[in-house]
């Protein structure tokens, strides 16, 4: 079918508005509305393609040069006149599907009014009811004026037609048409109708046979064809031929799904897409790629793009912006080095874990840690390793796990260098990463579900001790090849992580599924901590951020601005009047929690230390109104000086 549309493609005339009626010529193709033709219901319709039969009046008579379905002529072996057939009927509502406004109403209207003159001279005619109508069939008489020859008169059915029953005999089938097709004339018996066989010769049939359809219509040759879809196809193309991608598209979106119109759309978009990135525009090209995600190789053409345009920031000395850049281009090329120099280049520390990978078994949810031994398909090679970035200095805890210090608001980046060719491990084509489809984690608790080709799990366990959902990364190494895959893991709390890498090799020249396949494990702990030693009070009456030395006469509540691991112990004293003098005396010395209110009168001296990073500070503030008291606080006096 679309060779047969290709052929009327060529044959097509290039009809300009103006000259349009001048133009006609009978024999000409005219794409004109649209209807299902290839029977692949999934592309949309196709345009029509319509004979030309005669042009009078400024008008043209169209017949479809196609057989576009196949029906019955009425839906019951009655005496049906043309105007009461059921096949009219479809063609006045069903086939107006086939035409936009625009085209609907460049179909003139006609007055039928059949004589008997017009049907079959061998059988009994009537003359018909005049009626008006848009869509109609070919009389006899207007087959004999206009396809005189018996060789016009044959036609083939479109897929669609096929599908639906018209008459297939074959391509090789020389010198006999494809299919039957209906007439509107009156046939021989009362209940038959007028049509043409696959030879092209005059028969009757019964109304409630299936035969071929090809509709007619005049049309009116200075309708604005502007507004046809066709024609608007047409422009678009031209559009992109002259390198206007965007005027293209911008037609073509607003044909919806015409005649594959959305399809082109993608299409121009990508070469757009293709010529941005050629001239140096990767912003361009990446929103270009981005809508189109998963069209040809647009993702892979979009990490490309992206790389580029990382290349070209940390070559003009934008370091920063070259790192988001290079982390959304994936492991791309170099980009994992890139992003260490770029980190580098602005002082940011890095720090790579050591953890080698460990024989997890098979099946045992990843539970085994068996070295990897000199018989072992693992053995001799590594899968990539982790490194973390965002931190200011790493010290250890009492175990001697790396505790990271950043700096308070700022996030901790873990990310994952993976050093071979998934489908090559270790340059070994039988060697690859296996998609395991039902693996499961013990020490996590995640059930059997679909690692894919290794999944990355992170647990957070809080200040008290909590331990968090763990975050499930399932296909974590086959995204590492995909455009803005989630393969950096941004950690902005503070805690203590776990982290681990599952994944399955296989070797494709073994058979027995113990030794074939392998579970492999990295599993690495980490804290995370920030580095600041400060604590705020806020006034409780003004909402104000209070400063050392502060008075606050409602009292005030404390906030340890998300860093959890501070201690901090607050003391509070009173001024009291004796014999001897005023003397300060102790009424509480104790620890403090976030949030934390303090509404009595009194001295409170709060002591805020890191552990982490030895800093330590302390804040006076006064709760109350008492002269003397905000005298002692602000200027510092000893108790000496007061008396």
């Amino acid at each position: 079918m679309k060779k047969l549309l290709a052929v009327c493609l060529t044959a097509l005339v290039c009809w300009v508005c103006a000259g349009y009626a001048e133009e006609t010529r009978v024999g000409d193709t005219v794409m004109f509305g649209q209807y299902e033709q290839d029977g692949n219901l999934d592309n949309g319709s196709e345009p029509i393609a319509w004979q030309v039969l005669d042009v009078q009046g400024g008008k043209a008579l169209l017949m479809s040069r196609y057989a576009l379905d196949c029906l019955p002529f009425h839906d019951e072996k009655t005496d049906a006149a043309w105007n009461q057939s059921a096949l009219n009927a479809w063609l006045q509502a069903d086939f107006h599907a086939a035409f936009t406004d625009a085209e609907w109403a460049a179909i003139a209207p006609v007055t039928l009014a059949d004589t008997a003159a017009d049907g079959n001279p061998e059988w009994q005619n009537t003359d018909a009811e005049p009626a008006e109508t848009h869509v109609f069939l070919l009389s006899y008489a207007q087959v004999m004026q206009y396809l005189p020859e018996q060789e016009q008169r044959k036609v083939s059915g479109t897929e669609y037609a096929r599908s639906r029953g018209a008459k297939f005999l074959g391509f090789t089938t020389i010198g006999i048409g494809e299919t039957d097709w209906w007439l509107r004339s009156p046939g021989k018996e009362s209940y038959d109708a007028c049509f043409l066989d696959v030879r092209g010769v005059v028969g009757t049939k019964c109304v409630t046979e299936k035969l071929g359809v090809r509709p007619a219509l005049w049309m009116d040759l200075y309708a604005d064809r502007n507004a046809f879809p066709y024609e608007q196809q047409v422009q678009a193309k031209q559009f992109a031929e002259q390198g206007d991608y965007a005027e293209a598209t911008a037609l073509l979106d607003t044909l919806g799904d015409y005649a594959g119109s959305a399809a082109l759309a993608k299409e121009y978009r990508y070469q757009q897409a293709q010529a941005e990135a050629a001239s140096g525009n990767y912003d361009a090209a990446i929103a270009l790629y981005t809508e189109l995600a998963g069209y040809a190789d647009s993702d892979a053409l979009c990490r490309a793009s992206r790389y580029e345009k990382a290349v070209a920031a940390q070559e003009a000395g934008d370091y920063a912006g070259a790192m988001a850049l290079f982390a959304d281009a994936g492991q791309y090329a170099d980009s994992m080095a890139r992003l260490r120099e770029c980190c580098k280049q602005q002082g940011i520390s890095i720090y790579y874990f050591s953890q080698d990978a460990v024989n997890a078994g098979v099946d045992t949810g990843y539970a085994k840690q068996d070295t990897i031994s000199g018989d072992d398909k693992h053995f001799g090679w590594r899968l990539g390793r982790f490194f973390l970035t965002g931190f200011t200095r790493v010290t250890a805890d009492e175990n001697q796990q790396p505790v990271f210090i950043k700096t308070l608001g700022d996030s901790v980046t873990l990310w994952f260098d993976l050093e071979q060719d998934i489908d090559a491990l270790n340059g070994n084509a039988q060697l690859s990463l296996a998609a395991d489809a039902n693996g499961y984690d013990q020490q996590f608790g995640i059930p059997k579900t679909n690692f894919g080709r290794g999944t990355l799990i992170v647990r957070h366990t809080d200040y008290q001790n909590a331990k968090n959902e763990p975050a499930v990364y399932t296909d974590y190494l086959l995204a590492k090849g995909t455009t803005g895959a989630n393969t950096r893991i941004v950690l902005h709390e503070e805690g203590d992580y776990e982290v681990a890498l599952d994944y399955e090799v296989q070797d494709g020249e073994l058979t027995h599924i113990t030794s074939k396949f392998g579970n492999y494990r990295i599993f690495l702990r980490f804290s995370i901590r920030n580095g600041n030693c400060m604590v705020y009070p806020f006034d409780l009456l003004t909402g104000a951020e209070l400063q050392n030395t502060a008075v606050a006469e409602a009292g005030f509540s404390l906030d340890l601005a998300r860093s959890r691991y501070l201690d901090i112990n607050v003391r509070r004293a009173v001024l009291v009047e004796t014999a001897n003098g005023v003397i300060e005396d102790e009424r509480f010395n104790r620890p403090a929690k976030d949030g934390d209110r303090y509404t009595q009168e009194g001295i409170y001296t709060i002591s805020v230390s890191n552990r982490y990073t030895g800093e330590s500070t302390t804040k006076t503030i006064f709760v109350g109104s008492q002269e003397l008291l905000e005298t002692y606080v602000r200027n510092g006096f000893s108790l000496k000086r007061l008396k």
